[in-house]
């Protein structure tokens, strides 16, 4: 059960009380029995391993930073020594990129130059195993 903070209206004294969030905002006054209210209270993390002069958010940061490198090592890990590709996206006439999937008519769509040799080699070890690619749109 979440701890909330309680303020009396009459006699302004404030108190914690252990309740269920489903109950009642309003609790009689540990003091004088009168209505007090539920206070809005801000969330205070205790950081475990001591004490430090390290803020929390230092330490979150730290750990994100971790993973996002952990992540990007695993992508390169897979992608082998193959360098990522850069594509010139097209601009329509205001000067503002275009998707270059919606660009031409079905055939163009179709027909269009892989730009990605990850998917070219991923494409030819399904067609070496004998998998058939997705065609069309729809749900995976």
């Amino acid at each position: 059960m979440p701890l909330y903070e309680y303020r009396c209206g009459s006699c302004k004294y404030e108190f914690e009380d252990l309740r269920s969030s489903t109950e009642d905002a309003v609790i009689p006054c540990k003091k004088c029995g009168k209505p007090a209210d539920r206070q809005m209270s801000s969330f205070a993390p205790v950081m475990a391993g001591g004490s430090t002069t390290e803020s929390a958010d230092m330490m979150i940061g730290r750990e994100a930073s971790k993973r996002w490198q952990m992540m990007a090592d695993k992508q390169a890990k897979r992608r082998g020594d193959k360098p990522l590709q850069s594509v010139e996206l097209p601009k329509n006439k205001a000067g503002q990129f275009m998707p270059v999937m919606g660009l031409g008519d079905q055939k163009e769509r179709t027909t269009r130059k892989e730009f990605s040799s990850a998917l070219q080699d991923h494409r030819k070890k399904r067609n070496e195993r004998g998998q058939p690619q997705f065609q069309g749109t729809g749900a995976f």
